[in-house]
């Protein structure tokens, strides 16, 4: 584990496909990710793109051979400079918002966990894994949700 100085050498840049647009609740959310990273012992820069239904379709159809809009796609680097991306599309968590009870903020700052999650090495493939995946979700915003709820875990 990264020593306290040297974990915060590390940025995570919020950017929106759109450049007219801008990362909503960006200091918020950085701030959040920069607690998770250094919490999984990561101090390696990440870049996370807002971007359209199509983007995320056509990425998750190119890499994952799955030709559909998923709410959040993590790509693992591991370069000396970057840790990863993550690509997550704006209309489909505003879409399943509901699913998990959430607000667009709320479901917004869980896919964006899940990512980071994802680019710390958790997956959730594997029934086991993904109990431990969907732990460290909920201990680390501190709700479980997916109590109670039947969720697709194709995503």
């Amino acid at each position: 584990m990264p020593d306290q100085g040297e974990s915060q050498n590390f940025e995570i840049s919020l950017l929106c496909e759109n450049p007219e647009e801008t990362f909503p609740w960006a200091e918020r959310l950085n701030a959040l990710g920069r607690k998770l990273l250094i919490e999984e012992g990561q101090n390696t820069n990440v870049n996370v793109v807002m971007c359209s239904d199509e983007t995320v379709r056509t990425l998750n159809r190119d890499y994952r051979h799955l030709d559909k809009v998923t709410d959040v796609l993590s790509f693992e680097w591991h370069e000396p400079y970057l840790l990863g991306e993550i690509y997550i599309a704006r209309d489909q968590v505003k879409r399943q918002a509901p699913k998990f009870g959430n607000t667009f903020y709320a479901e917004l700052k869980r896919v964006y966990v899940h990512g980071l999650l994802h680019l710390s090495g958790y997956d959730h493939m594997k029934p086991a894994d993904r109990v431990k995946m969907r732990q460290r979700e909920c201990e680390f915003l501190g709700i479980d949700y997916y109590k109670d709820r039947e969720i697709n875990d194709e995503q």
